[in-house]
This record gives C-alpha cells, structure tokens and sequence, in this order.
C-alpha cells in the first residue's frame, strides 16, 4: 500500500492535496484520478485545461491526467 496525491494543477495556484489517498497500486491511483478529472468537468466548465497530477509521498510525479469536456457532462 502506498500513498498517492492528488494535486489540481491549472491556471493560476494550483490546488496542492496533503491528505492523499492509501491505494494498493498505480493501476488504482490512475483509476481514482479519472474519476476525479470527470467529477470535474461534469461540475463545471471552468476545470477544463486543468490537470489532476499524481504524486508519490516522495513528492515525485508518476503522471497526470487533463481535465477534458466529456459527453457525460452534457447528460
């Protein structure tokens, strides 16, 4: 088990995460920032561009995700 972060990262300061969320692998910390990004562009078209960057409790990046329109966010 590790610990991941989840920063919002976009125009202006960004949203830094210092909770993070205990996840067994990678698999499930790129899985929990898709939903995130999702959440995000279904709440508001403001989060597009944005980018949900994953962080180890080392503070090293393993990857980001964009914040895009999605045709869920319209239903």
């Amino acid at each position: 088990m590790q610990r991941y972060f989840f920063d919002y990262v976009g125009q202006g300061k960004p949203e830094y995460d210092y909770i993070g969320q205990v996840l067994s692998t990678p698999q499930m910390a790129y899985e929990h920032a898709e939903l995130i990004a999702l959440d995000l562009a279904v709440m508001s078209e403001d989060w597009i561009g944005w980018l949900i960057s994953v962080r180890t409790e080392m503070g090293r990046e393993i990857f980001s995700l964009p914040v895009e329109s999605s045709c869920l966010a319209a239903a």
